[in-house]
C-alpha cells in the first residue's frame, strides 16, 4: 500500500515536470512556474525543476525568486555549473562583480574547457576595471570558442577604452560578422 502510494506520488511530480518543460518550452513561463512548483512539493531537490523554474523566473524578470533557486541547487550540489553561471549572470546584472568573479572561477575550476566560464569573468574583470585581466579571460574563452559574438564585442569596448580603435573595430566587425547588431552600431559610429 505504501508503495503504490509512492508511486503515486511520484506520477504526479514527474507528470507535473513534464508539463513543466512543455510550457517552458512554449515560453508560457508564468504556467511553466506553478507546475515547477507543485512538482517540488513533493521532490524538492529536484534539480531539473528547480533550474527552470529559476529560468522561466528570469524570463519574466524575477531575478531575486530565480536567485533562490540557483542557490538552492548549489546546495544540492556545489559542483552544478549551469548554477554557478546563472548566478555569474545575475550578479553581472546587479553589477555585484566580485561575486561574478567568484562564481565563474568556481566554475572555471570545475571545467576549464568552459568558454562561457572565461566569457563572463572577463566580464567581471572588465567592469572592475582590469582590462589587462579580462582580455586574457576574453582571449581564453575565444581560444575554446571563437564563434561568441559577445566575447569580440566586449574585447572592443576595452579596446575603445583604451583608444585603440584599430584593435576596436577589428573585434567589433569580427562580432558584426557573427550576427551582433550592437557591434554593427558601433562599427557605424567608430570605424567608417
Amino acid at each position: 500500500m505504501i508503495i503504490l502510494l509512492f508511486l503515486g506520488l511520484f506520477s504526479c511530480s514527474s507528470n507535473d515536470s513534464r508539463m513543466g518543460d512543455e510550457m517552458y518550452s512554449n515560453k508560457n513561463y508564468e504556467e511553466a512556474i506553478k507546475l515547477y512548483t507543485e512538482s517540488l512539493k513533493l521532490r524538492p531537490n529536484d534539480i531539473k525543476s528547480l533550474f527552470r523554474r529559476a529560468r522561466s523566473y528570469e524570463e519574466l524578470g524575477i531575478y531575486k525568486k530565480a536567485v533562490t533557486d540557483f542557490k538552492k541547487i548549489l546546495e544540492i550540489d556545489k559542483e552544478n555549473i549551469n548554477a554557478l553561471l546563472s548566478l555569474s549572470v545575475n550578479s553581472i546584472r546587479n553589477k555585484d562583480y566580485l561575486s561574478g568573479e567568484s562564481y565563474s572561477k568556481r566554475a572555471i575550476k570545475l571545467n576549464p574547457d568552459l568558454d562561457q566560464a572565461h566569457f563572463l569573468l572577463g566580464r567581471t574583470l572588465q567592469y572592475q576595471g582590469l582590462f589587462n585581466d579580462a582580455m586574457k579571460s576574453f582571449k581564453t574563452s575565444i581560444s575554446l570558442n571563437s564563434n561568441n559574438s559577445e566575447t569580440y564585442y566586449y574585447m572592443g569596448l576595452i579596446y575603445l577604452k583604451l583608444d585603440d580603435s584599430s584593435n576596436a573595430c577589428k573585434n567589433f566587425k569580427t562580432s558584426a560578422s557573427l550576427k551582433n547588431a550592437r557591434a554593427k552600431n558601433l562599427i557605424n559610429k567608430y570605424c567608417e
